[in-house]
């Protein structure tokens, strides 16, 4: 088991490398995104909640999918690395 101290801290550690996350991690393939929004049935204008959206690696290819997306990062670093990537027509994460 891990204590809640364990969690805390593995937390911060994510949050300290965001940069790098954002350099190193790749983009989620197109198919994927099409079989999120077929299985969730979803349809240009819903409204999402994106819960962790870390750098905004599926932020911005379900916006552009024309959904209106409202995120949430505890991460300040993180929260900061979506923020500089959204394109100016975004609303600001």
């Amino acid at each position: 088991m891990h204590s809640r101290h364990d969690y805390k801290e593995l937390r911060q550690t994510f949050e300290q490398a965001a940069d790098l996350y954002q350099q190193a991690r790749p983009e989620y393939p197109e198919a994927l995104l099409d079989d999120l929004v077929q299985a969730a049935d979803l349809h240009p204008g819903d409204r999402l909640l994106e819960i962790g959206c870390a750098t905004g690696k599926a932020t911005l290819p379900l916006a552009k999918r024309g959904f209106n997306m409202t995120c949430v990062e505890l991460g300040a670093d993180l929260a900061e690395a979506a923020r500089a990537t959204s394109p100016e027509w975004m609303p600001k994460l």
